[in-house]
C-alpha cells in the first residue's frame, strides 16, 4: 500500500460507479473536476436580481429579457451585484436548478435560433456532464492516471 500513497485518488474515478455515466468515466480513469467558464458566474443558490431602471427602459436598443425561455435556461432578471463593462449580465436558471449569468447578446442569439457554440443552451455544469455522457474526455489525463496506478502497483 505504500506505493499508492503518492496517487491522488480523487483524480481516479470511484471503484463502484453509481450510474452508467459514472461507469464510463471510471472505465477511462477520467478525473471529474469542474469549474465554470471564466466569464460566467455559477451558483446553486439564487443570484440577486434587479429590475431594469428607467434609463435602461428609455433606451431604444434595450430589450427586457425577463421571463424568456431558451432551451434549458429561463431568464430571471438583471444581475444586481455583478457588473462588467461589456454589456448587461442577466441571471438565468437552468432546469437542473443552478443559476448562472449570461449576456443579453447570447440570450437574444439563442432565442433567434442562432445558437453560438453549443447544441442546446444550458448551464456550464450540465454542459460538462453532457460531454461526459457523449464520451468526450481528456485521454492524456486518463493515460497519466493509469500510468501512475501501474507504477504504484510495481
Amino acid at each position: 500500500m505504500k506505493g499508492f500513497a503518492h496517487i491522488d485518488f480523487d483524480a481516479v474515478a470511484p471503484l463502484h460507479p453509481s450510474d452508467k455515466v459514472a461507469g464510463r468515466v471510471a472505465a477511462r480513469g477520467e478525473h471529474f473536476e469542474w469549474s465554470p467558464a471564466p466569464h460566467h458566474t455559477h451558483s446553486a443558490d439564487p443570484i440577486p436580481v434587479r429590475r431594469p431602471c428607467e434609463g435602461e427602459l428609455k433606451q431604444a436598443s434595450f430589450v427586457d429579457l425577463t421571463g424568456v425561455k431558451v432551451a434549458r435556461l429561463t431568464v430571471i432578471g438583471i444581475a444586481a451585484e455583478i457588473v462588467s463593462g461589456n454589456g448587461t449580465n442577466w441571471v438565468v436558471r437552468c432546469v437542473c436548478g443552478s443559476y448562472e449569468t449570461r449576456k443579453a447578446k447570447f440570450i437574444k442569439a439563442c432565442a433567434a435560433g442562432n445558437n453560438p457554440g453549443e447544441d442546446e443552451p444550458m448551464c456550464d455544469w450540465c454542459n460538462k456532464t453532457r460531454k461526459l455522457q457523449r464520451g468526450i474526455h481528456h485521454p492524456k489525463k486518463a493515460a497519466a492516471a493509469a500510468e501512475a496506478i501501474q507504477e504504484a502497483a510495481r
